[in-house]
């Protein structure tokens, strides 16, 4: 499933919110009167790419430990159905703009000995 219309038109409100604070960590950084002639366009870039990757890491950590949050406690075993429970293990990603670290939901059947991933068809929405 796609993000829903109504997400998507926030987008251009994000955006511009982002631009702002974009524009912020620049005052931050170099001051009210911005960066030295001798830094480059390049080094710009490169002071960045650590913000960029801090600023995607949380983004996607919270919402995919929102998503995880969304799934039951107790889930069925796709081999038997009994009921097992859903515990979480620490794991990092690497996506586009970085590392980023979430809660990754996992069950353990004790009847079959299968451990499982749980699925948006166990999600309470």
């Amino acid at each position: 499933m796609a993000i829903p219309a109504a997400i998507e038109e926030k987008r251009d409100e994000l955006v511009r919110a982002a631009r702002l604070l974009g524009e912020n960590l620049s005052r931050r950084a170099f001051g009210e009167h911005g960066p030295d002639l001798k830094v480059t366009l390049a080094d710009m870039e490169q002071f960045m790419r650590p913000l960029v990757e801090a600023l995607t890491g949380g983004f996607l950590a919270v919402s995919t430990q929102d998503q995880t949050q969304r799934l039951a406690q107790t889930l069925p075993c796709p081999t038997c159905g009994r009921a097992c429970s859903r515990s979480e293990h620490k794991r990092t990603l690497r996506g586009e703009h970085g590392p980023f670290t979430w809660s990754e939901p996992v069950c353990h059947c004790e009847h079959c000995e299968r451990s499982f991933f749980p699925s948006a068809a166990g999600a309470e929405d």
